[in-house]
């Protein structure tokens, strides 16, 4: 169960799509259950049953409560709670996913059944529910246990009163495709410059006016790179400043590029990804650069630290510091040999840690803790 899916796009609707597909490799039965399908936040107003990618969705009416927020957690009530019920009683395990919204767990308290929520959103939603007491002993009473994707995340759980025998720590499921080639495979490319990219979602939160600033400090001692910033724009008031700023400074070796639609040539083609998010659960992207050998150097949030091995397969700044971003770059930038070596490191690390059917035996387990 996830707020909101396909053709919604975001991280956890991505990873229930990627999880809903393995399980159907093992012949496991699955249904996606949604309130949102075509916008954040905007309920479905009738109930609908689909097949996106072999995959069994339905769409519940619901409505809204509130002003939808990243701090409102619970922005959609079943209108129909008891038939919802109902339907839910024919599973073997709910699965709750994003904890940014507890709208199936507040109305499916009376369903017997084994509950898991992942918990997609704490480095959001840690704070409010720490505040809110009633909010919190709702979250923290709705699962029998908590997947986190990240050791900072568990401890933010301890906090909230989740006891350590309830939380899994279990990283995000990858797609078989980015472990599919190994640095040793990367193309030769002709061009002179060295390349840094980074690809989202643009919004303030992932902090690309520090990598800007960086690169800005960075083209003081080096003019042979160029930035790439891939992704769709959700904040056009941001978007706005980074235009301005790049402006400002004359810094021609930034080029947004818009939506990337072929990632995997996004990445094979550079030499460095940059990952200056100021809060972050587990960004994915970090991942698939690894998985294409690229070296990462990323601010210290969410799971990024338990991603990347500082000074092996990248390098690990404090979030908000574009010196310290642009004095790791500057490391790569100017050595070709380091950045193949942790290039090479990244994907050795992402096979052996990462990969996708160590990441899904990991699922796996969970559930049959329950059944």
């Amino acid at each position: 169960m996830s707020p909101s899916y396909f053709p919604i796009v975001g991280g956890a609707e991505i990873h229930v799509g990627y999880l809903a597909s393995a399980l159907r490799t093992r012949s496991i039965d699955c249904e996606v259950v949604t309130f949102c399908d075509t916008k954040k936040w905007e309920p479905s107003k009738r109930y609908k049953q689909k097949v996106l990618d072999g995959t069994r969705v339905s769409v519940w009416p619901s409505f809204s409560v509130g002003k939808p927020s990243h701090l409102t957690n619970v922005h959609y009530v079943s209108s129909t709670p008891f038939g919802l019920r109902d339907y839910m009683n024919k599973a073997d395990i709910l699965h709750f996913h994003d904890d940014i919204d507890l709208s199936f767990p507040f109305s499916l308290q009376r369903v017997n059944k084994p509950r898991i929520f992942s918990c997609h959103s704490l480095c959001y939603t840690w704070t409010f529910y720490a505040k809110q007491p009633l909010a919190r002993k709702l979250f923290t009473g709705s699962a029998d246990l908590f997947q986190v994707f990240s050791r900072r995340d568990a401890a933010n759980l301890k906090t909230l009163g989740v006891v350590e025998d309830r939380i899994r720590i279990i990283p995000i499921l990858m797609p078989t495709i980015v472990q599919s080639r190994v640095s040793e495979d990367r193309p030769k490319v002709s061009r002179d410059t060295v390349r840094i990219v980074w690809v989202g979602r643009i919004e303030r939160s992932k902090g690309l006016i520090v990598l800007l600033k960086a690169a800005n400090l960075l083209k003081n001692n080096f003019r042979n790179f160029e930035l790439l910033i891939g992704g769709k724009v959700w904040d056009a008031g941001y978007y706005r400043e980074l235009l301005d700023y790049k402006a400002a400074a004359n810094l021609g070796e930034a080029h947004f590029t818009g939506f990337v639609g072929d990632l995997q040539s996004f990445l094979l083609d550079a030499d460095i990804f940059a990952s200056p998010s100021l809060k972050e659960v587990g960004p994915m992207t970090v991942l698939e650069a690894m998985g294409y050998g690229l070296p990462v150097v990323g601010s210290d949030v969410g799971a990024v630290p338990d991603f990347i091995v500082d000074n092996e397969t990248g390098f690990v700044v404090p979030p908000g510091d574009p010196v310290a971003m642009a004095t790791k770059l500057q490391l790569l930038v100017s050595d070709k040999k380091l950045r193949i070596r942790m290039g090479r490191k990244a994907t050795e690390r992402i096979t052996s840690h990462f990969s996708y059917n160590r990441i899904f035996s990991m699922i796996l387990d969970m559930y049959r803790e329950l059944i």
